[in-house]
């Protein structure tokens, strides 16, 4: 409420030279408890930009929560593209960054992140080997003419190099590699060289960071999961049936051994977030009632007040 006088306050100064009708109205209801010094607005202060009283911006609070923004609008992305709804928890992301904001701005905004993309943790990593693996592909037209009639040999090594040697590849620019009993040097542009995905990571390169997101489902991860769908069905439920948002119900479903044991472990996250006194399995009459898919699974769902 004190945010909201502050703008009005300031609105109706700037907005009084040119419209002195309106803010006159409003400066007078908001001065009702005399806070203000100025029988009128058209006699107050106009508001000067470089007035102490107007200095808010924290421009460091600014670039953390820019890089907060830029973090979950990709991990979003990252839950599009491999089809994971938000409301789906997922164990943690992973970031890697040059950027001090980003490593600044996240560890701060934590709880916003997390909220934000449903994760349980952030951690960051220095080496963004971890996110990914390297794999080379031969370059034939570089191999060709060093290595000849033995290319299709060296190429098949090189499809199969392990991830360390790949990785001193990039780095350094050159390895050996055994041939016929012989080792032979292997150049970084004699290979091209691909990232891809670990098998539980899905990840997102941006210019400032990388990202990855743990996509490895546990038992616990799925209940509550299946815990938020049931609660998201029940908000809708509430609305439809006209309840008031203070309204304390009942809740009954039928669903199958999943959706039950997901119910009954995560019982008092669904009481506190629908205002339900109890659930049950029974199906009472009159209460309203509709037939959902969660996750793909039929479960009918009953609510009525208390």
């Amino acid at each position: 409420y004190q945010t909201l006088y502050e703008v009005l306050v300031s609105v109706a100064k700037l907005m009084a030279p040119f419209a002195p009708f309106l803010p006159e109205d409003i400066y007078q209801n908001l001065n009702s408890n005399g806070q203000e010094p100025f029988e009128s607005v058209h006699l107050a202060e106009y508001p000067a930009p470089e007035a102490e009283a107007y200095r808010f911006r924290d421009e460091a609070l600014e670039a953390h929560m820019d890089a907060v923004r830029k973090v979950v609008s990709s991990v979003r992305s990252i839950r599009n593209e491999v089809g994971i709804k938000v409301r789906q928890p997922l164990s943690r992301i992973l970031v890697y960054t040059k950027s001090a904001a980003i490593r600044e701005g996240l560890p701060l905004m934590a709880d916003i992140v997390r909220d934000e993309v449903n994760v349980k943790e952030i951690q960051f990593v220095d080496d963004p080997s971890a996110l990914w693996v390297q794999k080379a592909k031969p370059n034939f037209k570089s191999l060709g003419p060093k290595f000849g009639k033995d290319v299709k040999k060296v190429a098949e090594i090189i499809a199969n190099l392990p991830e360390e040697s790949v990785n001193k590849l990039a780095q350094t620019g050159s390895e050996t590699i055994s041939l016929d009993g012989r080792d032979v040097e292997i150049k970084k542009e004699d290979v091209e060289i691909l990232q891809e995905n670990r098998d539980q990571f899905a990840v997102a390169v941006e210019d400032e960071f990388t990202v990855a997101l743990d996509t490895h489902l546990t038992e616990e991860l799925v209940v509550e999961g299946l815990a938020r769908e049931f609660v998201n069905r029940v908000q809708n439920m509430r609305k439809e049936a006209g309840f008031d948002v203070t309204d304390r119900i009942r809740i009954s479903f039928q669903g199958n051994a999943e959706i039950s044991q997901a119910i009954q472990k995560q019982a008092d996250y669904i009481k506190n977030e629908t205002l339900a006194e109890e659930i049950s399995q029974a199906q009472p009459d009159g209460a309203f009632s509709k037939e959902w898919k969660i996750n793909g699974q039929p479960v009918v769902i009953s609510v009525e007040k208390v």
